[in-house]
């Protein structure tokens, strides 16, 4: 399989593992296989499930596995195929931090085990190191594709144009707001919000290549906004919490405006000289 392709899947993998984590804990379904791991509660000692709730987080776990498997292909791949050094870095960074990931995996079903077990601590970093892996392959992915491709002012206005589209869905999904936050609404919140990452993740990283430092700047500090409030969204109670999230998001509305303002109009100049950086 062709590298880039290959690094397209395990993000999308990535992003859907972390999707199906959300709407495992939404469904109540965190400790369906009666507090084990990586055993559940159903047939063959253990290793199937038992019934549709238990399916649920066992599937999670299912789809887990074989992400990580991806990771650690593309890793594999990404270094035999002598890619750049940042792309092999990111790769392998992804990797190393899996089995971590794992681990608190793990501890977020291992309630009677372990005092820090199903916790608000244990769960938000569970959330946030997924968020980090993904960023991590998103940013191997986006390197990769602009290894081969010319990269234009154009590629990065449009992402962040599709990026400020999906703004006021997402505003209008705010947890609580207006919806209750069952699992259809989280899915669709948490999944533009991942999209939306990953087009600000684009910006910053294409706005670096043309040179272009305040929009990289404006576009990575919007990402990274984008994650720190779907984390903050997970656990925001009453309307300090809504206007916390609702107060994260248009910060980083604004960033995404002022990224794109700046790259309006510089379609039709020349490109600026590729960063030659590799790290």
């Amino acid at each position: 399989m062709d590298v880039r392709r290959l690094l397209l899947a395990t993000t999308v993998a990535t992003a859907l593992t972390a999707l199906m984590g959300v709407l495992t804990a939404t469904a109540g379904a965190g400790l369906t296989c009666e507090a084990r791991w990586p055993l559940c509660d159903g047939a063959v000692f253990g290793l199937f499930p038992a019934n549709f709730m238990s399916f649920v987080e066992w599937f999670h776990r299912l789809i887990a596995m074989v992400t990580g498997f991806l990771i650690v292909g593309s890793t594999v791949t990404v270094w035999r195929a002598g890619a750049r050094r940042r792309v092999r870095v990111a790769t392998l960074a992804a990797m190393l931090l899996t089995p971590l990931q794992i681990v608190f995996g793990a501890f977020t079903v291992l309630v009677n085990e372990f005092v820090f077990g199903y916790s608000v601590l244990v769960l938000t970093l569970h959330f946030g190191l997924a968020s980090l892996i993904l960023g991590l392959l998103v940013a191997a992915t986006v390197w990769s594709y602009g290894e081969t491709s010319s990269v234009s002012p154009g590629h990065v206005r449009r992402a962040g144009t599709l990026a400020l589209l999906f703004f006021p869905v997402v505003v209008v999904l705010t947890p609580r707001l207006l919806f209750t936050f069952g699992e259809v609404v989280q899915f669709i919140y948490y999944g533009l919000g991942f999209a939306m990452f990953a087009a600000l993740t684009i910006v910053a990283l294409w706005g670096r290549e043309l040179g272009l430092r305040a929009v990289a700047a404006t576009g990575g500090l919007a990402a990274v906004l984008m994650v720190g409030q779907l984390v903050v969204a997970r656990r925001a109670f009453g309307d300090r919490g809504q206007l916390l999230v609702l107060g994260i998001l248009f910060v980083a509305f604004g960033l995404t405006f002022a990224a794109v303002w700046q790259v309006r109009g510089l379609e039709a100049a020349p490109p600026a000289a590729p960063s030659t950086a590799d790290d």
